[in-house]
């Protein structure tokens, strides 16, 4: 598993350090199938770019499924060849089928006009159809290795294993569908099966193969069979999409089909031939996947196990029902899914809460739409654009414009061999890395070999152990002691670095911070006891006051109810290396550029909690200190009052009570239930700690603060006198 993020836990004076790391470095290093071999820490420009027009045709156009009869943009491709097609927006004849090599972009054309061609390149070699044959090429330079005659005219679409090919053939009027196996030698079988569900419409389909198992999925109908012998395996309704793991099975979804039939379960057949099914109407298959969650299935927004059909997500991470979900990205830090409304979503792997999202622009249904290189994934963003998203912190880091990638439509995105690919319907253009070897997706970067006197980024994010809080005028200071986790120390200079604070009462504190102006260098681990670092939280970005914390002395970074959390997510970095610091200096202080609240929170009720945990916190002062005394009220508000010309709710509240707080140094909170001066319940009421020795100096109080008689007036506090006679207007 890789590094989420360090916090400290601080129990009874006893430290916790959570790494939520598993495995040893070469098994979090090692890169996934599927993603860049090369890093792009910023934006590349095009090795090559090769146009339609060079070839004589109009656009590129997908080889597989439904592409062709559409003129839509499509490829297929292996570890070093681009397959498409170029030719016309309508080419009922075919068109020529186009071979690149993505290293380099030198490219062939076929002779001969395709129809289409199968879904995987195997071995360097790829089937295709043209206008009676099925044929065998090499995707290295277009050779025909072989060609066997199609079995009838009504033949059409191709799948491919690297053994055979496979065919379908609907005959007119028929209710069943014939599955034909072709060899380069010859046809080998052809199966009859009949369809299950004519309610489907449309001509969109999927027909894929593996070494085992042959599936077509169109109208209304999945039928699934033995690519050896073409027994059957299932023959059930469902919808097109089918998918495939890394150890060969497939996945689908059942269903009765047709614009109002019902969608679900979902089935897995095993390259054996045996048949699960999982609850749930949509699924999406990871597409680069650590090790351990390359079994697993995002169901109805959720991750499943396939083995036990099991999930650790409480709830799906998409908030409105989804028909179609990529996962570009699975680690063991977090899931990245995009569903087909655009919203780019990463998800906690353990828990499913979601940790950022980004809107996205993506290229209809097409699986090719995101890429990684460990640290960031690569998307199509507005306007057909290219944007580079950082993986931990979901902050875009750059972006290259559509105008440049072709028609302005989203692009196809890959990464083939150690390049990244973009294929619009204009223009396939490969991009050279910038910088050094990828990284595994949540995995530590190598470490960066620091030169004597100096520390270096650490793969980790150093240890917060907040120290002291106090409120100023400017906010909520937080004191930190900052220490890295690794021996060559640690560098924080990203504009955008998330440092959120909470114990289990909720969130007491989250801003981001920009270290780019002034990068924060913090000691090796080895060294001693770190930094000290002071962190203002503007209002708007804190939620409790010290005196609701508790002490913060003999047991350093607990609060009263129970051990803080420092959650850390550095944004991009700037740079990776500088002039390491005293042992225990201090560090120039830093204040948020604004609130940011962590993913998964929930702002009512923590802002609720903090409500109740203010009131409870100032209840013991006001009665040792405001109890039957005159004093000036500032506030009271409950949530859903219209008031000034809003809706009050808890966050606005709590706001409004900060704001007096550190306006005059001191204010407090009661809830109106708990005291008997008060005639309504369910109202927070601030009051100033000044006290009076009657209503008329309380209300002169507020005159010199230049309130109006709306926003500040005389109230006798009390937990034994009634309200009548209380308050006194001004």
């Amino acid at each position: 598993m890789a590094v989420l993020c360090v916090v400290a836990l601080v129990v009874g004076g006893l430290v916790w350090w959570q790494h939520g790391r598993s495995g040893s470095d070469d098994e979090t290093r090692a890169l996934f199938p599927g993603q860049l071999t090369g890093a792009f820490p910023t934006a590349p420009t095009p090795a090559w770019t090769l146009r339609p027009s060079d070839l004589g045709g109009e656009r590129f156009v997908g080889p597989t499924s439904s592409l062709p009869t559409y003129g839509s943009v499509g490829v297929v491709a292996d570890d070093t060849t681009v397959v498409t097609l170029a030719g016309g927006s309508a080419a009922s004849t075919g068109r020529h089928l186009v071979g690149v090599d993505a290293a380099t972009g030198t490219h062939w054309t076929s002779q001969q006009l395709f129809k289409a061609c199968a879904d995987t390149i195997v071995d360097r070699r790829i089937a295709c159809i043209d206008a009676d044959h099925m044929v065998f090429l090499d995707t290295t330079d277009g050779t025909v290795l072989a060609e066997q005659p199609m079995p009838s005219p009504q033949a059409f679409s191709v799948a491919y294993n690297g053994t055979a090919a496979f065919t379908r053939v609907y005959e007119t009027y028929s209710d069943s569908v014939r599955l034909v196996k072709i060899t380069p030698t010859g046809t080998e079988w052809a199966k009859e099966f009949v369809i299950p569900n004519r309610s489907g419409s449309g001509d969109g389909y999927t027909f894929t193969a593996t070494d085992a198992l042959v599936a077509i999925a169109h109208g209304g109908s999945v039928i699934v069979a033995s690519a050896v012998d073409g027994r059957e395996i299932l023959r059930r309704p469902g919808s097109i999409e089918i998918g495939t793991l890394a150890d060969g099975s497939l996945v689908t979804t059942l269903g009765s089909g047709g614009i109002n039939g019902t969608r679900g379960p979902i089935a897995v057949i095993r390259p054996d031939g045996t048949v699960s099914e999982i609850p749930g109407a949509t699924f999406g298959v990871p597409q680069v996947a650590a090790p351990d969650l390359r079994d697993t299935v995002l169901v109805d927004g959720k991750l499943v196990s396939v083995a036990d059909r099991t999930s650790s997500w409480a709830t799906g991470v998409f908030t409105e029902p989804v028909y179609s979900a990529r996962v570009p990205v699975a680690d063991d830090r977090q899931v990245v899914t995009i569903g087909a409304g655009g919203q780019m979503i990463a998800a906690d792997t353990a828990t499913g809460v979601v940790r950022w999202s980004l809107p996205v622009e993506t290229s209809g249904y097409a699986d090719d739409v995101a890429v990684t290189d460990g640290t960031r994934i690569l998307v199509g963003g507005e306007g057909g654009a290219l944007t580079a998203v950082d993986l931990e912190s979901g902050a875009p880091q750059w972006n290259i414009p559509g105008a440049q990638l072709g028609d302005g439509q989203a692009p196809l995105v890959l990464a083939v061999g150690g390049r990244l690919v973009t294929v619009t319907g204009t223009a396939i253009t490969a991009f050279a890395p910038t910088g050094g070897d990828a990284v595994a997706p949540g995995a530590p970067p190598a470490p960066i070999e620091a030169p004597a006197g100096y520390v270096t980024r650490c793969g980790t994010p150093p240890r917060f152990v907040p120290d002291k809080f106090v409120t100023t005028p400017a906010g909520l200071v937080v004191t930190m002691k900052v220490v890295a986790t690794c021996p060559s120390g640690d560098v924080l200079s990203g504009n955008k670095t998330r440092i959120s604070i909470s114990d289990p009462s909720g969130l007491i504190a989250s801003g981001d911070f920009d270290f780019s102006s002034s990068p924060l260098a913090v000691g090796s681990s080895d060294a001693g006891s770190g930094i000290t670092l002071d962190l203002t939280y503007p209002p708007g970005s804190f939620f409790r006051t010290p005196d609701t914390l508790g002490s913060v002395g003999g047991a350093a970074g607990s609060t009263s109810a129970g051990p803080i959390v420092v959650d850390c997510v550095p944004g991009p970095p700037t740079t990776d290396t500088l002039p390491a610091p005293a042992d225990g200096s201090t560090a120039a202080p830093q204040t948020a550029t604004g609130a940011v609240i962590p993913p998964g929170v929930d702002v009512s009720a923590t802002t609720g909690n903090a409500l109740r945990a203010q009131a409870d916190s100032d209840r013991a002062f006001i009665l040792a200190n405001l109890n039957n005394r005159w004093v000036a009220q500032l506030s009271s508000k409950r949530p859903g009052l219209v008031a000034d010309g809003k809706t009050w709710d808890n966050q606005a509240i709590l706001d409004e009570f900060l704001a007096n707080r550190l306006r005059f140094g001191d204010a407090r909170l009661l809830y109106s239930d708990e005291w008997s001066v008060f005639n309504y319940r369910g109202w927070w009421v601030t009051v100033a700690t000044p006290t009076f020795p009657g209503p008329d100096q309380a209300n002169a109080w507020c005159v010199q603060q230049g309130f109006d008689g709306d926003h500040c007036f005389a109230k006798l506090i009390s937990t034994t006198a009634p309200p009548d006679g209380s308050t006194r207007y001004r």
